[in-house]
């Protein structure tokens, strides 16, 4: 973890925005100077009248009462309709209303449904607050108390292939806490061609708050695979020779599926691209042959020796943390982990959001746990929303899925997550209105543990979104993901992200001609990728143009410290890479290879795809004024007959600087060069990028613990590179 931050380098990064469109003299519109805001609820204990009226919740209650404190409600959705009834009547009261949630479970099965009716005012806001910091707990899961699980009979351990699991595994009713068929869910969708599991989520068990895993065949991670297909689409087989250590386990699969019930069998992995993750049903396994064939094809298709494994097998529940439910009789098996009798125990039982607001405004949540839902922790559809402090985990989707403006998602921990961890999205892109919106000083963690691929710790999209000084680490894929125009990425720590996937960014943009204006600065992205899954600290992908990438640092990645695919009138510069396993940066031009080589080249359908997006901003006088110069830019269309190698054609790699990029290797990595396609810099700035060897770790002399910062006679520094505020970079703590 970083150093204790100065909370001021937030309020300074807010008031700028370094210019991205070095061609189109106007720069980017100034970044969005929204901070983070206070929702510090004042509570007087001394007796005196308090700046804010209070209501008492307490879910351990027998009866409900008044809303005081010695009388409490029982449940949110009573003190909501209270406060209803305030409105109603004389109105919200001077400075706002509090509902303080007393230490607690409060189990939201159908989720809670906020409207416009449940809106504060700007002077009157609404706070949902635990009084004991993270006491209060809103869940839609059911607590199993560990002295209910029973071992298995006689007939149940004759389905386990593994003797000693025989002995472990144990079971638990579901029907005893009112669980039904119906409210397990089911698993996944059953699709024609499909990947998608968002909104079919299936019940799933939680020990300690850290997610258990189905059942499943091999007992290895996707990206160590020994199930490797072979063949059309459709059809896939194992190959016992690929990994040889593996070569018992596929040859005794022809006794062991005996047990296995083939009607619930499914398979998940990298079946084409090692970045686009699919789970599908299998239609049929044979023995004989040892191959795998699926209930639907998936996107992409599928290539010789992809990873991917079989799950959701009662016969192999082998290893302790491994689970099997069984949907028609409501039982759950599962063998225990290590001190499984003094473990919190979770099924997440509800298909519905936890926290849902439909048009409510002027709401704010802070102090809470929310967790354990087949949906979503909190969906958010209005504006002037703050979440502050709040503990987001266990969910088979998203934890935070907000629209709006002015939305503040500020000193939050997010973990254990199917899907996306935080997607924001608001302001106008046409218009080129910010959204005020602010993702700020979160603790992200483990999220995208069953989407795999695209799930993101934040995702950002519309136009002015913040997102500053979070700490975001462990997932398979990527990390932050943005489109639209004037987001800023800063002071973020990223790090151990794209762990199983290749082609692929911790940060990452893609494909758009209007998203000029962002800017990624200031960030400390490390350890990116893992093994063969060889990824980028920044990817601008596909294209992507008007962005600045300025004072990053970016450390042991295996893949580009910074890739860029193609755009135009993009900055980098000043940014420190510290052995990178491929080029420093990598910068081609492959919008302009598609047009020179015409249908034969693989990027050609998105060279003339392109430039859609950038017809319809330059319709829009709003972008026309914030980007001067941006009307200027020449479509590249089927119909184009001009010079191939005007500057201002939109897909060439004109107009960038790529300049005063720092590069050390201490050692421990092979040397690396940039990679600049000679059209960018023909048709650029590239200059003064330099490559330092630190085997001494004289440069970088805290490098081994942590810390990139240069020494103070650095190199580096006298050639001209700025220094960078390195230990600004990450969370603010203190």
């Amino acid at each position: 973890m970083k150093k204790t931050k100065r909370f001021f380098a937030l309020l300074f990064a807010c008031l700028f925005c370094f210019g991205s469109l070095a061609a189109c003299s106007g720069g980017n519109v100034p970044a969005d100077d929204t901070t983070p805001s206070d929702t510090t609820v004042p509570v007087d204990d001394s007796g005196t009248e308090s700046a804010v009226t209070l209501i008492y919740v307490d879910s351990s209650v027998t009866d409900s009462g008044d809303g005081s404190v010695n009388s409490p409600l029982k449940t949110i959705s009573e003190a909501k309709e209270k406060i209803r009834e305030m409105k109603n009547g004389e109105g919200l009261p001077e400075g706002g209303v509090t509902v303080m949630l007393m230490s607690g479970d409060y189990y939201a099965a159908g989720g809670i449904e906020f409207t416009a009716d449940d809106s504060g005012t700007e002077d009157c806001p609404i706070t949902y607050m635990a009084a004991e910091e993270h006491g209060a707990t809103v869940t839609g899961g059911i607590t199993i108390p560990a002295a209910d699980f029973i071992s298995l009979s006689d007939e149940e351990k004759a389905k386990l292939n593994d003797e000693t699991a025989k002995d472990k595994v144990l079971k638990a009713d579901l029907k005893k806490y009112g669980v039904t068929t119906e409210s397990l869910g089911k698993m996944y969708s059953k699709g024609a061609v499909s990947s998608s599991y968002k909104g079919n989520g299936f019940a799933e068990l939680f020990i300690n708050d850290e997610r258990m895993t189905v059942s499943r065949y091999p007992n290895v991670t996707a990206e160590d695979p020994n199930l490797r297909t072979g063949g059309t689409d459709g059809e896939m087989s194992f190959d016992i020779l690929a990994i040889s250590e593996f070569e018992a386990q596929a040859m005794a699969i022809k006794d062991r599926i005996s047990n296995w019930d083939l009607d619930k069998l499914w398979a998940t992995g990298y079946f084409y691209y090692g970045w686009a993750a699919a789970t599908v049903p299998v239609k049929e396994l044979k023995a004989d042959t040892l191959s795998v064939t699926l209930g639907h094809g998936v996107n992409y298709g599928i290539k010789a020796v992809s990873p991917f494994y079989l799950f959701n097998i009662f016969a192999e529940t082998d290893e302790p943390g491994e689970y099997y439910i069984d949907s028609e009789n409501c039982i759950l098996y599962f063998y225990p982990t290590e001190d499984f009798e003094n473990s919190s125990v979770v099924v997440s039982i509800s298909s519905q959001n936890v926290f849902n607001l439909g048009g409510a405004e002027y709401i704010n949540f802070s102090g809470l746990n929310i967790s354990a839902t087949r949906a979503n922790g909190l969906n958010i559809n209005g504006n002037h929303i703050t979440v502050d402090n709040c503990r987001f985990y266990d969910f088979h989707d998203t934890a935070i899925q907000a629209e709006g403006t002015h939305i503040t998602i500020q000193n939050n921990e997010v973990f254990n997550v199917g899907a996306d961890a935080i997607v924001i999205k608001g302001g106008d892109i046409a218009t080129v209105s910010p959204s005020h919106n602010v993702v700020y000083n979160n603790y992200i963690h483990h999220w995208g543990q069953i989407g795999k691929t695209s799930e993101y710790a934040v995702f950002a999209s519309g136009c002015g979104v913040l997102i500053s000084h979070n700490e975001v680490h462990d997932a398979p894929h990527q990390a932050i993901l943005w489109d639209g125009p004037n987001h800023v990425i800063e002071y973020n720590e990223v790090y151990n992200v794209c762990l199983e996937t290749d082609d692929c960014g911790a940060l990452y943009a893609g494909r758009r001609f209007d998203a000029y204006g962002s800017a990624v600065r200031y960030n400390y992205i490390h350890n990116i990728g893992s093994g063969s899954a060889v990824a980028q600290g920044i990817y601008l992908d596909d294209g992507l143009s008007g962005q600045t990438v300025y004072g990053n640092v970016i450390a042991d990645v295996t893949g580009y410290g910074i890739q860029v695919g193609g755009g135009r009138d993009n900055i980098i510069e000043n940014n420190l890479i510290i052995n990178s396993g491929k080029s420093t940066i990598e910068y081609d031009s492959r919008a302009r290879d598609g047009m020179l080589n015409g249908e034969g080249d693989w990027f050609y359908e998105h060279t003339v795809g392109m430039p859609e997006h950038l017809i319809q901003m330059q319709a829009q006088q709003e972008w026309l004024d914030a980007f001067p110069g941006y009307g200027d830019i020449i479509p590249y269309t089927l119909d184009y007959a001009g010079d191939p190698d005007n500057v201002m054609l939109s897909c060439n790699p004109a107009n960038s600087k790529v300049r005063m990029n720092i590069f050390y290797f201490t050692g421990n990595k092979k040397e690396r060069d940039a990679s600049i396609d000679e059209d960018v810099i023909s048709m650029g700035t590239v200059e003064e990028n330099h490559r330092f060897l630190d085997l001494e770790h004289n440069q970088i002399p805290g490098y081994e613990n942590g810390d990139c910062t240069l020494a103070e006679d650095a190199e580096a520094y006298k050639i001209g590179f700025e220094k960078l505020p390195f230990d600004e970079m990450g969370r603010v703590t203190g």
